[in-house]
């Protein structure tokens, strides 16, 4: 009996062994998956925060930069009006704001201003639109004061046509590297008479023009020379005349010489220049912001996409 009794605990004992032991492998699989879930999952965040990451820097390499269109002497919003209608047309950007600067360089604007829009474009209008190019390069100074303290822009590119294209080099020369207004990356001049008026320099070559700089200098190229190394170093400059091909080597106002003695400064102190001079239709000066040619010039320079 008490043999019997024995065996009966041995089995009860071996019974409930085996039985915990087969517990055990049960629960082990689910502890592992519970272990293996966890780093999982922080991969999962980091890779997702990663990926955020390399989307918000492509983002910012990504974003747009304000171009300015500033009108010539006694020009209106009808001188921009054309070129800025093409380039929404064709998906290139939109306008989104017209400022216009009093003399006394108060600012008003008309327009909805969007930080996140694509190749944002802004008109720039002088009120008193007949003045020089010293208080225009305030004005200008102005305008982009306004932008960075109001909307925060901190990069912009200038297209400035005759006269607004050298009251935007005025401006580089004398306010561009100041810290107060937004950098200028790229600059357009289209038929600016940089050289102004002056004769004397209708025979000499190009290429003579590009080594030596204009045989008769203008008070406006002189002081140009005399403060050139204040031109930011940074900015790219692309210089657009135009040539009626009638002889007069000019776009009938603006003679080649003088937009292109800019040039000899520029490539003379090692700045990034480039300029060209076109033909055909629609080349005469006051219709070179009409010219399908400029409109793609400027189009590559500032790298507009659709």
């Amino acid at each position: 009996m008490k043999r019997l009794c024995l065996l009966s605990f041995v089995a009860v004992l071996l019974s409930i062994i085996i039985i915990g032991c087969g517990s055990q492998k049960g629960t082990e699989p689910v502890k592992e998956s519970q272990l293996t879930s966890e780093p999982k999952a922080s991969k999962s965040s980091e890779e997702t925060q990663s990926s955020t990451e390399v989307s918000d820097v492509h983002a910012e390499d990504q974003a747009s930069i304000p171009t300015l269109f500033i009108h010539g002497y006694g020009g209106t919003d009808f001188s921009f009006n054309g070129m800025l209608s093409r380039f929404e047309a064709e998906d290139y950007g939109k306008r989104w704001l017209t400022i216009t600067v009093q003399p006394d360089g108060s600012i008003s604007e008309a327009g909805n201003w969007q930080d996140d829009s694509a190749s944002p474009f802004i008109q720039v209008l002088f009120a008193d639109n007949k003045n020089n190019e010293w208080n225009q390069a305030d004005w200008i100074k102005s305008v982009l004061i306004y932008l960075k303290t109001t909307y925060q822009v901190n990069e912009v590119n200038l297209v400035g046509h005759s006269m607004g294209g050298v009251s935007s080099f005025r401006y580089l020369v004398a306010y561009g590297s100041e810290d107060s207004q937004p950098a200028v990356k790229d600059f357009v001049a289209i038929g600016a008479p940089f050289n102004d008026f002056v004769e004397g320099n209708e025979n000499q070559p190009l290429e003579e023009l590009n080594q030596n700089g204009p045989l008769v200098r203008s008070g406006r190229y002189s002081e140009f020379s005399a403060a050139i190394q204040q031109y930011p170093s940074s900015t790219k400059m692309l210089n657009i005349v135009g040539d009626v091909a009638d002889g007069s080597n000019s776009d009938g106002t603006v003679s080649i010489s003088s937009g292109l003695s800019i040039g000899y400064l520029m490539q003379s102190n090692n700045f990034n220049y480039h300029e060209e001079v076109i033909t055909g239709e629609q080349v005469s000066h006051s219709q070179l912001h009409e010219n399908a040619e400029v409109d793609k010039l400027i189009v590559d320079f500032l790298q507009l996409k659709k």
